[in-house]
């Protein structure tokens, strides 16, 4: 049960007058080809900022980057080292977006594993012990069919999905629901689930099968093709087109998501708003609900959502609809015996209503171009070359307003239609086609403002020119005076770098070295500070007097990594960050490998050194499990996978064998299990690695595959009977 807005602001304001001002995070990982990632931030961005919290972002981003490569998820993996206390105070999870990187039971299992510290998920799969704010879906789909079945009183239908979506069976069913509670027929063949991707070549197969079944032209079989999402509805427009099928004229078809597809379409969908900012917002608000009281159950929490009508489904937009040409206008400029400089005076008057911050003498212009493609009709409009002026213009100055200018389009064809409506077809179809190029020229120009606004930060020319700055660092304070050019370019306000002495494999120790802009004294005792761990970082540095919205970055080139980075959010555009991250790290690449800054790999077991963990009496060389495998096979697989936890069965499945065969083998062959012996053999490197003085615990107990470097510790005490700081300074010693 939600908390009291008052429960909520005492317990915060008590917090922060403690000093311990809350601080939350994010984790998922972010498709930004679609906004849902930015909408979901942006309304935690707005939460935290109402509630006067720290909010830190750990989402991921991939698919839309230059930069990604195929070592993405190891990368985002060590995000979760931060996700704990007392460096959090909670977190907001976008779980299932982790599903295109391995199975369910991980990631739930990797989420489950975060507790207790408090969650709260956004999508659609169950966390055990976390409360789960999911979408209404059944209220959703009886929303769409109830406005198709009552407004526009279709009783055909058919319905396109995909069958590896969960969310989309759900819808399926859904849909299936109404059309039973509405005493309508499933239609046989009507409904077509892909076994694949949304990717534009499945969508059209799905398409083509209706086709194949169903005559699609003038509502001869089916009134209205319901989509699972935006951009399978997109794409089906698409395909129907390409059959000379008009949306919605001949078809109707809706969507799913309010993503960018929606309105770009050939014909712009009616489909469900997921009101992604509000769940973001209330994902924070029950966050802190369980920051304040721990105790409150876990629960499950469905979110409303909002039909958003537009063309597709037969409909126009509201503000179509009201574009309507009063009486009076039509009774002052139906009158074609008045003068034209009456006429011009009347139309000016009108027009400076609707420019009202244009120029009397550009709107005059815009009469007099009216008049001469009225009756001079030039080769290209100039109605239209005043009105494409006035839009670029406007784009310099303001954010582009696609309903003004809309509406723009439509008001101004109100007024000038009743100086034209008595003249011959021709004429009048010469003017409503210019003002149906106003309009496909605003849609135009709000497509490339979507577009600019969404990819900006990886136009190949901003990139070059942001990397020059980097180009030639030579030496750490060279790359802080780049980072701190660059972020002026991109916008971001402050950043802290926690780096490590050397780049390594694993995820290093790190030092607070630089904080932009510069600190105020009590910040700047933070400055050299070693955080062992991450999760360790300074906690008085994000709960003072300022109020901290920050992106999280991990410094890696490749295989190596730096350390990470706090930057300042002003945008939730992820890809900024990005970009930043990308640059500053190979900078960082650069400075290192000049400086000598390197921990060499993991020191390679040899064999001999691998025999004699064992019992000799055990070995034979010549001795064969099935002829597939001997026992170099099994101690080379074990060191070739020293750096992670043992799996049986994935061992079991190379080797060709069966679990408990090769366990039992094993056994027979080392006198130890294939955990003991497996251990053994990470035990003795790791040896090697206290011996060099170069590696921190923490960084063996990554290196060797050990969950941390308090369970690495106690492995390493088991087999040898002290600890491992204990054994590295008896040697020193």
């Amino acid at each position: 049960m939600a908390l009291k807005l008052s429960e909520r602001k005492r317990y915060l304001a008590a917090r922060r007058q403690e000093g311990r001002r809350v601080t939350i995070g994010f984790a998922g990982i972010a498709d930004l080809r679609h906004f849902i990632s930015l909408e979901y931030i942006k309304g935690m961005m707005k939460a935290a900022c109402d509630y006067d919290i720290n909010f830190i972002n750990m989402g991921g981003a991939i698919k839309y980057s230059l930069f990604d490569d195929i070592n993405f998820l190891s990368h985002y993996m060590k995000n979760f080292k931060f996700m704990k206390a007392p460096f959090l105070d909670g977190l907001v999870t976008w779980a299932a977006t982790l599903n295109e990187f391995m199975d369910a039971k991980s990631y739930i299992s990797l989420f489950s594993d975060l507790q207790p510290l408090p969650m709260v998920d956004i999508g659609h799969m169950d966390i055990p012990g976390a409360t789960m704010l999911k979408i209404d879906s059944y209220s959703a789909v009886r929303k769409m069919m109830e406005h198709l079945i009552n407004v526009h009183h279709y009783k055909r239908f058919a319905f396109i999905g995909t069958d590896i979506s969960e969310p989309q069976r759900r819808r399926l069913y859904n849909y299936q629901h109404e059309l039973e509670r509405n005493g309508l027929e499933i239609i046989e063949g009507s409904v077509v689930m892909m076994n694949k991707k949304m990717e534009g070549r499945y969508i059209d197969e799905a398409a083509d099968i209706l086709l194949s079944r169903f005559d699609l032209h003038d509502r001869k079989s089916i009134d209205v093709i319901v989509t699972a999402s935006d951009i399978i509805a997109d794409e089906v427009i698409e395909e129907l087109s390409r059959h000379g099928i008009n949306v919605p004229g001949d078809v109707a078809v809706t969507g799913f998501n309010n993503w960018y597809e929606s309105v770009v379409s050939r014909s712009p969908l009616t489909t469900i708003d997921l009101v992604y900012f509000k769940r973001g917002y209330a994902a924070v608000e029950q966050l802190i609900d369980k920051i304040v009281k721990p105790e409150l159950p876990p629960e499950t929490l469905y979110f409303p959502v909002d039909l958003v009508i537009r063309q597709s489904c037969g409909c126009l937009e509201n503000s179509v609809e009201d574009a309507r040409v009063s009486v009076d206008e039509r009774e002052v400029l139906s009158n074609d015996r008045e003068s034209e400089d009456s006429l011009r005076g009347k139309l000016l008057e009108r027009l400076r209503g609707v420019f009202q911050y244009e120029s009397i003498e550009n709107v005059s212009y815009l009469i007099d171009c009216f008049f001469t493609d009225l009756y001079e009709k030039k080769e290209r409009s100039r109605m239209l070359q005043w009105f494409q002026t006035l839009i670029q213009n406007y784009r310099k100055v303001k954010d582009f307003d696609c309903e003004y200018f809309q509406n723009a389009v439509s008001t101004m064809r109100s007024i000038f239609l009743n100086t034209f409506q008595n003249e011959d077809s021709s004429i009048i179809i010469h003017m409503e086609n210019i003002f149906h190029q106003m309009r496909a020229l605003v849609s135009v120009f709000q497509k490339y403002e979507s577009v600019s606004e969404r990819e900006n930060p990886y136009r190949l020319n901003n990139i070059s020119g942001q990397a020059l700055g980097f180009l030639t660092v030579s030496n750490l304070n060279e790359v802080y005076e780049a980072l701190r050019f660059q972020m002026g370019e991109l916008d971001i306000p402050g950043a802290v770098l926690v780096l490590s002495e050397r780049m390594s494999r694993s995820f290093p120790e790190c030092r607070i070295e630089y904080i932009i802009p510069q600190p105020d004294e009590e910040i700047k005792k933070y400055l050299h500070t070693l955080v062992r761990e991450p999760h360790l970082f300074p906690r008085d540095f994000f709960t003072k007097d300022k109020r901290y919205t920050v992106m999280l970055e991990v410094l890696y080139h490749g295989d190596e990594y730096f350390g990470y980075a706090f930057f300042e959010m002003k945008t939730p555009n992820l890809a900024i960050y990005d970009v930043l991250r990308m640059l500053l790290s190979n900078a960082l690449y650069t400075v290192y490998t000049k400086e000598g800054r390197i921990k060499p790999p993991a020191f390679e077991m040899k064999d001999e050194e691998i025999n004699n963990l064992f019992d000799a009496k055990h070995f034979s060389p010549d001795k064969k499990i099935r002829s597939r495998v001997n026992v170099q096979d099994i101690t080379a697989y074990l060191n070739a996978h020293i750096n992670e936890m043992t799996d049986i069965d994935k061992m079991a499945a190379h080797f060709m064998v069966s679990r408990s065969f090769l366990s039992r083998k094993c056994r027979e062959l080392t006198g130890l299990s294939l955990q003991s012996l497996h251990e053994k053999i990470k035990i003795e490197q790791a040896k090697k690695m206290l011996v060099s003085g170069i590696y921190e615990l923490s960084e063996i107990a990554a290196e060797l595959g050990f969950k941390n470097r308090n369970y690495f510790s106690s492995v390493f005490k088991k087999n040898t009977g002290i600890s491992p700081v204990r054994w590295r300074g008896k040697l020193m010693n």
